[in-house]
């Protein structure tokens, strides 16, 4: 069979431009052993879906998935929070099936439970409030009338103090993070898979499993699952499935 593949936290960016090249050879590396991708959330460092325009530095990587689709690997996007103005233009352009929130379905008979992870963390009060705030359709239409010249390096600003907002919290504390597990377990869930800490880990109870998917700006890690098991792995060196845990 061929294994499916889950990746977070990316962050491409205009300031990312090895990251990006480094990520499009990961995938082409993939591309023949993968069936479905699921992306968990902050792909890029910012996403706005104008009505007409998509930032330019992101062509090649929108290059890439063209290439995945006309292979028939099927690719899910699941927003973070950096990249939750998902509108159309994936699902119509390119074929990418995108989310609100969560996704929540069975992969070769185990239940799945895959989320960002963003507000999770009891302490992110102010944070929730102001996902309230960011995502509220007012609002989205009203900052879709500033010019993208002027709109995206702002929006861009405001992504990056958020990032390091998140590097600078204690991303070994994942007890949060493994409370809410828990309770997906208890409705029956196999799997939890979320990303935002920036920090790997898997963490099994009984049969059931948590993963954190960590990033691409210090880990290189995903996870990959083989129809029976999940497990973190690291990209090195522009290849996959050179570590595993």
């Amino acid at each position: 069979m061929k294994f499916i593949y889950f990746i977070s936290d990316l962050h491409l960016s205009k300031e990312s431009p090895e990251r990006t090249q480094r990520f499009i050879k990961f995938l082409r590396h993939i591309e023949n052993k993968t069936s479905i991708i699921f992306f968990v959330g902050d792909l890029f460092d910012f996403w706005f879906e104008y009505k007409y325009t998509i930032p330019k530095h992101y062509f090649s990587i929108l290059n890439q998935f063209v290439r995945l689709r006309d292979k028939n690997i099927e690719i899910h996007y699941l927003p973070g929070n950096h990249d939750f103005w998902l509108g159309q233009f994936f699902k119509d352009e390119l074929g990418i099936q995108t989310y609100d929130n969560e996704w929540t379905g069975e992969l070769f008979g185990k239940k799945f439970y895959l989320f960002h992870g963003d507000g999770v963390a009891k302490r992110d009060i102010g944070y929730r409030f102001l996902r309230r705030i960011l995502r509220n359709k007012i609002n989205l239409r009203l900052f879709r009338l500033i010019h993208p010249d002027w709109g995206i390096p702002f929006a861009r600003w405001v992504s990056g103090s958020s990032r390091h907002y998140t590097q600078n919290l204690n991303l070994d504390d994942h007890s949060d993070y493994i409370e809410f597990a828990r309770e997906r377990f208890a409705e029956g869930f196999d799997y939890v898979i979320m990303g935002h800490r920036h920090n790997p880990l898997l963490h099994k109870e009984n049969e059931n499993v948590y993963i954190n998917l960590g990033d691409w700006l210090y880990h290189n890690s995903y996870a990959v699952f083989d129809g029976s098991n999940v497990q973190i792995k690291y990209a090195q060196n522009n290849k996959s499935d050179e570590q595993g845990k």
